[in-house]
C-alpha cells in the first residue's frame, strides 16, 4: 500500500470500479512445487483445486538438489532416481484427486532457478509452492526458494506457510476467502479471480482494507486546529472507504456470493491486517502483488511483502490479473540476480 495521503491516494473516487465479476479463473497452467517434506500433499491439493476449478494444465515438479560436490552424474543413476521420483508424485496425485493427465517434470539443480525457468518455458502462470526451503520446514518467514520465485516471476504465485496441512479447510458453510484492497486500480482488477475461488469453494469472501494512520506534520510545535483537522481527515477517509467497500460489495450480490466487509484502523495497517486475517480464520488470502505503489523495480508492494514474511494463512499473490503488468515489469532496468543470498 502507498506511503502517500490517505486523501490524495488512498481512495481516489474517480478510479472506476471493476465491472461485476465474471467468475472465470485466468490461470491456464499451474506449478505445483514438491519437495519431500510433509506439506507436499496439501501443495499438490490445493494447486489440484484450483487447477480443476479453472480447468487449467496441471503440471507437478519435484527438483532433486544438486550433489555437494561438483562431480558429473552417472546417467543411469540419474534415470533410475527420476523414475522413482516420478511415480512418488504419481502416487501423490492418486491420492489428492489429481487430473489424470497431470504432468510430471523430475529435475536437478537448484530450486528457484528451475522452478522460474521451466515455469517461463511452459507458459506457467501460477506457482504453488511452500513457504519455507527443505530442511527448514518450521522457521519464520519466507524461505530463500519460495521469495526468489515470488520476486522473479512474471505470474501468479500461491505460497502455502508450514503448519497448513494441521488446519485443513472446515465444512462448507464455515469457508472464507479474505481479498485484501486498498482502492487502487491494481487490487479492484483482482476482484475477479478472488470472487471465482469464492464462489468454487461456496465459500464467503471476506472484503478487507486497513485504515492508514493520519498524521499532520510540522516543523514546530501542533498548532491549535490540528486536532480537528486530523478528526476531519480521519472521517472523511472512514466515509469514502465505506462507499467504496459497499459499491464493491453491491456488485458481488450480483454474482450470488456471500460477503462480507472488514474496515480496519487504529493500527499500522500492515499489523492491523496480520492480526485481523489470524481472528477470521481464512483458508485463503488473495491480493495483488502491487497497490497504489507500482513501481516496476519492486514486484511486491511493502503490505504483500509484510504479509508474506508473516503469513500463516496461504496467501495468493496476483500478479497476471491485468497482462499489462507485466510489459510494465520487463521495461524496468535490470535487476541484480542476488536475492538475499540466492543466485
Amino acid at each position: 500500500m502507498s506511503e502517500r495521503s490517505f486523501t490524495e491516494a488512498k481512495f481516489d473516487t474517480s478510479t472506476k470500479l471493476v465491472e461485476a465479476p465474471k467468475l472465470q479463473s485466468p490461470f491456464e497452467h499451474v506449478l505445483a512445487c514438491l519437495d519431500h517434506t510433509a506439506g507436499a500433499m496439501i501443495i499438490l491439493e490445493r494447486a489440484c483445486e484450483i487447477a480443476l476449478a479453472a480447468g487449467a494444465k496441471l503440471t507437478a515438479m519435484r527438483v532433486i538438489p544438486p550433489p555437494h560436490q561438483e562431480q558429473p552424474v552417472d546417467p543411469v543413476d540419474w534415470q533410475l532416481s527420476s523414475r522413482d521420483e516420478t511415480e512418488r508424485v504419481k502416487r501423490m496425485g492418486e491420492q489428492t484427486g489429481a487430473p489424470e493427465d497431470m504432468d510430471v517434470k523430475v529435475v536437478s539443480g537448484h530450486a528457484s532457478h528451475n522452478i522460474c525457468k521451466f515455469s517461463h518455458d511452459a507458459g506457467v502462470d501460477l506457482i504453488v509452492l511452500g513457504a519455507r526451503d527443505f530442511g527448514d520446514p518450521h522457521g519464520w518467514g519466507l524461505g530463500g526458494t519460495a521469495r526468489h520465485v515470488a520476486e522473479n516471476f512474471d505470474g501468479s504465485v500461491l505460497i502455502i506457510p508450514p503448519g497448513t496441512e494441521q488446519t485443513r479447510s472446515g465444512p462448507r458453510s464455515e469457508r472464507r476467502i479474505a481479498f485484501l484492497l486498498d482502492g487502487s486500480p491494481q487490487a479492484d482488477s483482482v476482484l475477479p479471480i478472488a470472487a471465482a475461488i469464492a464462489r468454487s469453494r461456496a465459500a464467503e469472501l471476506l472484503l478487507m482494507h486497513a485504515l492508514p494512520e493520519i498524521d499532520i506534520f510540522s516543523d514546530g510545535p501542533p498548532e491549535p486546529g490540528d486536532e480537528t483537522l486530523r478528526e476531519e481527515l480521519k472521517q472523511r477517509a472512514e466515509r469514502t472507504a465505506k462507499t467504496r467497500m459497499g459499491r464493491i460489495k453491491a456488485l458481488l450480490a450480483t454474482g450470488d456470493i456471500k460477503s462480507r466487509v472488514r474496515l480496519l484502523s487504529g493500527d499500522e495497517p500492515r499489523r492491523a491486517l496480520a492480526r485481523a486475517l489470524c481472528a477470521d480464520e481464512a483458508e485463503l488470502v488473495v491480493l495483488s502483488a502491487r497497490g497504489h505503489g507500482n513501481d516496476p523495480d519492486l514486484r511486491i508492494g511493502s503490505t504483500g511483502d509484510y504479509l508474506l514474511t508473516h503469513a500463516a494463512t496461504p496467501m495468493l499473490l496476483v500478479r497476471n490479473a491485468d497482462r499489462a503488468t507485466h510489459r510494465n515489469a520487463e521495461r524496468a532496468p535490470p535487476r541484480r540476480t542476488t536475492v538475499r543470498g540466492i543466485k
